[in-house]
């Protein structure tokens, strides 16, 4: 749902540059970060979640025009170092199949790299709480929620038609309707919160599954939870 559709030329320049430098600063943190971690079973992983979120991310859901991301899924997985490079992964091989324009890769890696990250953060605190599905879907709502309410903020100081990014356009075509802000905000607000839900439940069956047959995956604390059994 926060995946921008829109192609080349029709975010402002200095919106795309700017989110192009701020996405190489973090993959570069990222990348930096990698040599101090063991990579030797985390990267097979980056790989086969990446997958995941490619194929999920390629599909949509009629009618709410809405995309699952699994990023949620990426940062509890792969954890935020991780998850955020799975996210730039997915995010530059759509752009380089027509789904959505290369301007934009760097603002859609930073708003699915953040879900990563915070869904990462939120999953592991709500969990001191709730159960690993409860934990999951809930980190999934808040954290879509938040990011959502960014994207709307990027449509708003960018000034372009917001129709744009609800559908995209093809082939540079203008819609004859231009929407407000406002109206575009409620639009997705209110068919996101479906989505969410949607994703919610899908991201708490995932995690709730690996918990039960890899919980390793999951973390130490899970891990040794499990053994405990």
């Amino acid at each position: 749902m926060t995946h921008m559709h829109i192609p080349d030329g029709v975010l402002p320049v200095w919106l795309w540059i700017l989110g192009l430098v701020v996405m190489s600063l973090a993959v570069g943190v990222c990348v930096l970060r990698l040599r101090t971690m063991d990579l030797r079973k985390k990267i097979p992983l980056l790989g086969a979640v990446s997958a995941a979120m490619l194929v999920a991310m390629s599909l949509e859901i009629f009618p709410l025009a809405y995309h699952i991301n699994l990023s949620v899924v990426a940062g509890i997985l792969l954890g935020p170092i991780l998850g955020f490079l799975a996210a730039f992964i997915t995010n530059l091989i759509l752009a380089l199949i027509g789904h959505g324009g290369v301007t934009v890769i760097g603002l859609n890696t930073l708003l699915l790299g953040s879900e990563a990250i915070m869904g990462h953060a939120l999953f592991f605190l709500l969990k001191k709480r709730l159960t690993v599905f409860w934990s999951a879907g809930v980190a999934t709502v808040l954290t879509l929620f938040i990011t959502t309410l960014a994207l709307i903020g990027i449509v708003a100081i960018s000034h372009i038609d917001p129709e744009l990014v609800r559908h995209g356009a093809e082939f540079g075509s203008v819609h004859e309707h231009e929407i407000t802000v406002k109206r575009f905000a409620i639009i997705v607000l209110s068919l996101g919160l479906i989505g969410w839900i949607i994703e919610a439940f899908i991201t708490g069956t995932v995690i709730r599954f690996i918990s039960q047959v890899k919980p390793e995956l999951l973390g130490n604390e899970l891990h040794k939870d499990k053994v405990g059994q």
